[in-house]
């Protein structure tokens, strides 16, 4: 028998303290790895839990009615205690601000919402009857309902040009009204409220030029702006005052709501922005205005009007309170005029005449429309436009007869 040293029994000693070490750290690392992977679901879970109440929210009308009753909280599911979440809703424009949030508060979602559905009718053209028919002429195209007036549609040649676009097809074709499907009250009062500034607690305050992002977690902050803005940086839950106010494409705006008498937006500026005007708004060339904007005009004796330039686009709304002139029909002052190379994607309302041209996707409400080029005036017609309704659109706070159901255009925080 081979004789082992009485040395190698402190070796021995360390090598069996050390694999004992390693498999009390492989034990520890599966515990640690474990824990981490159990927060992880957990986390998870609690946010998915958000998600689960804007669904909720964003579908059920009966479930946002009886939020108010529980003082906006609710619980999803009985046997967890943590999937009770909060809610805030708040009016932005004519948009919709939704906060959810865990009872402990340590996680939380803020998403800006609109409509799923502009109203009943989902017209992708809506011409009011004023004892004519609506007439398409060159290469126009409608793709998708038309309320037509009752003396119906008519496809003309315009000079030496032909009709050159599509004929409707007879079962998109139906009957208009007088007047425009009906706006909700209790939206157009939030609306006049900021006209006012009744919204506000205190009178509007220079801008602080150290902040440029305000949260939309926390209370509104309300800012005067100079008649020219050259280099503004000012993105998220701020509403601006102002008289007459251009906007240098130089200035970075995302989020926020103007409130102006005129607004002019210098060319090639890109951002977001609500627009509440009482007189006139011009976007000049090369304006690209993102979701979720919009451009709303009530005022000044209904001569408001609004331009879109040359290769400009808005995505968002355009309502435009205006009038219909019945004195001098030699001389029409339109409320909305869009170049022919600009893009309208969203809803378009316009109580009063219009002078469409180029691509609008979404739906257009319309109580008269002209084609109005330098050498005539064309009552009722629409001369090489496009116009097709939007299936992917996200649509305001504003006909009365649309459903309740919302829908998501981004998060913001």
């Amino acid at each position: 028998m081979k004789k082992l040293k009485a040395s190698a029994l402190p070796t021995v000693m360390v090598i069996s303290i050390l694999i004992c070490l390693l498999v009390l750290f492989a034990f520890t690392l599966f515990d640690i790895n474990s824990l981490l992977y159990s927060n992880y679901l957990s986390t998870r879970q609690r946010k998915e839990f958000l998600n689960s109440a804007f669904v909720l929210y964003c579908n059920d009308s009966t479930f946002a009615g009886s939020l108010k009753d529980s003082n906006y909280k609710y619980r999803l599911y009985e046997d967890d205690s943590s999937s009770v979440v909060c809610f805030t809703i708040k009016p932005w424009g004519l948009y919709e601000n939704v906060s959810v949030s865990s009872a402990d508060g340590k996680f939380h979602s803020t998403r800006i919402l609109g409509k799923k559905q502009d109203c009943k009718q989902e017209a992708a053209l809506w011409v009011c009857s004023r004892d004519m028919a609506l007439s398409l002429a060159g290469n126009t195209r409608i793709e998708g309902p038309v309320f037509a007036p009752v003396n119906g549609v008519n496809y003309i040649q315009l000079g030496n040009t032909p009709f050159s676009g599509k004929t409707i097809a007879n079962y998109d074709i139906h009957l208009s009204g007088r007047e425009l499907p009906p706006a909700d009250s209790i939206y157009l009062k939030e609306l006049n409220a900021l006209y006012k500034n009744e919204k506000s607690m205190a009178q509007p305050v220079p801008l602080n030029k150290k902040q440029t992002y305000y949260s939309f977690i926390k209370e509104t902050s309300y800012f005067a702006l100079p008649q020219k803005t050259e280099d503004l940086v000012l993105q998220g839950n701020a509403i601006l005052y102002g008289d007459e106010v251009t906007i240098s494409s130089r200035s970075i705006i995302n989020d926020v709501i103007l409130v102006a008498r005129k607004v002019i937006v210098e060319d090639g500026f890109t951002g977001s922005m609500q627009i509440m005007a009482s007189d006139t708004v011009i976007l000049k060339k090369n304006v690209h205005l993102l979701y979720p904007s919009g451009i709303y005009l009530n005022g000044n004796n209904g001569k408001t009007f609004l331009n879109i330039g040359p290769q400009s686009r808005l995505d968002g709304y355009a309502l435009i309170n205006g009038n219909v002139d019945k004195g001098n029909t030699l001389l029409i002052s339109p409320n909305y005029h869009q170049e022919p190379d600009a893009v309208f994607c969203g809803l378009l309302y316009v109580n009063g005449t219009a002078d469409m041209n180029g691509i609008i996707s979404g739906a257009a409400y319309i109580k008269e429309c002209y084609y109005l080029p330098v050498n005539g005036i064309y009552v009722g017609t629409l001369y090489n436009v496009r116009i097709e309704r939007g299936k992917q659109i996200v649509y305001p706070f504003f006909f009365k007869t649309s459903t309740f159901q919302r829908k998501e255009i981004k998060s913001v925080y």
